[in-house]
């Protein structure tokens, strides 16, 4: 009897506390109910994520993060590329230790199996404490008192002309190379600065949902290479950085640089974060951020325009200005050298993410800024 105590007690001891471990970190497992839980409670509640998430906590709890207070370093873009080689080596030695040992094989996996779904579960609660709930607050329409209906197509052909003619006459006020297209190229610090100034602008001219910026833009080192993603910027919410493709043609830098720090303001959706950016940079005393933020929406606006009625589309096409007229080629040129697989895959990926988020018409919701233009126009009419 005594024998057989001690033998037991050597054996199942470390097993037992094992167990207890195991059924421990099941705990951590809750933060996937939890999260789904709280989710389905914002979609129906944007009047209570508006005033106690979106206006209070999420610039608190978004300011604390420290990376995006770092000009020139992503720490986006160092997760994005080293990331999947450390997973690739902690796979890796996983492997290795299976077939190396023949005991707990199936204890390893348990184990393996519970911390993916850990570190899932805690990312994805991170995602929307930090910045995911964000897709579920009060529409910017409300925000702004903006008349919310259909359009006709009377309206739509007016916005159109106007953004024409306001296109034109802020690309007269910059210079041309001598293929036609923008010779003005800013600086990664200009257009940090141009930001910061534009919004801060925006916000002493009183315009609704705008806030002062906190940290930096930051370009992305590897620009070229994402550009084949089809991306011109990405907000990353774990860190609170907003990062813009440095590689992209000049008329499109501003406004995408503006986009992503509308991101970082709390405003998550597409569309409002495009309008955001036209407003912002429409507003600004600096020329070439108002180019770049009517460049952004005259693009939207025909191509709505086109859908609805293609003669009336290229009868306004015919007005473009010349140096409207390169960019737009230009712009047209460069993307369509990075077009294949993998920006197709990239661009499947980020409609089925934002389908997930109250956007049924995923990337196509970008193009949803018109209607804000259009309530816009209505109401200052």
């Amino acid at each position: 009897m005594e024998n057989m105590k001690n033998y037991s007690g050597k054996d199942n001891g470390p097993a037992d506390g094992r167990a207890k471990k195991y059924l421990l970190n099941m705990l951590w497992l809750l933060f996937i109910p939890f999260t789904l839980a709280s989710v389905r409670l914002a979609e129906n509640n944007p009047a209570f994520i508006e005033n106690y998430y979106s206006a209070s906590v999420y610039p608190v709890a978004a300011a604390l993060l420290p990376f995006q207070y770092l000009p020139y370093f992503s720490f986006f873009e160092v997760i994005l590329f080293v990331g999947p080689i450390v997973l690739i080596v902690f796979l890796v030695r996983f492997i290795i230790k299976l077939v190396r040992r023949n005991e707990d094989r199936l204890w390893r996996a348990l184990k393996l199996a519970q911390r993916v779904f850990i570190v899932l579960g805690v990312g994805l609660f991170l995602f929307y404490f930090l910045w995911g709930y964000n897709y579920y607050r009060q529409p910017y329409s409300v925000i702004a008192g903006l008349p919310d209906r259909p359009s006709t197509s009377a309206e739509l052909y007016a916005l159109c002309e106007e953004l024409v003619r306001e296109t034109n006459g802020a690309r007269a006020k910059l210079p041309s190379n001598s293929d036609g297209t923008l010779a003005y190229e800013p600086t990664v610090s200009e257009l940090q600065n141009m930001g910061r100034l534009a919004y801060k602008k925006a916000q002493s001219d009183n315009i609704a949902g705008i806030s002062d910026v906190k940290g930096y833009a930051k370009p992305l080192l590897t620009s070229r290479l994402i550009s084949y993603t089809g991306i011109a910027g990405v907000y990353f919410p774990y860190t609170a950085e907003p990062n813009f493709n440095n590689d992209i043609p000049a008329p499109s830098k501003g406004s995408s640089v503006c986009h992503e720090i509308a991101h970082r303001q709390g405003w998550a959706r597409e569309d409002e974060a495009n309008y955001i950016s036209y407003l912002v940079c429409t507003n600004s005393n600096d020329d070439y951020l108002r180019y770049s933020g009517y460049f952004l929406a005259l693009s939207h606006a025909m191509g709505r325009l086109y859908n609805a009625d293609r003669a009336a589309c290229l009868e306004l096409r015919a007005l473009y200005s010349d140096g409207v007229d390169a960019d737009v080629y230009a712009k047209h040129d460069y993307w369509q050298m990075f077009e294949g697989r993998v920006e197709e895959r990239v661009t499947q990926l980020n409609d089925d993410y934002l389908k997930t988020h109250n956007l049924s018409d995923g990337v196509q919701s970008y193009g949803r800024m018109v209607d804000l233009m259009l309530a816009q126009k209505r109401l200052t009419d």
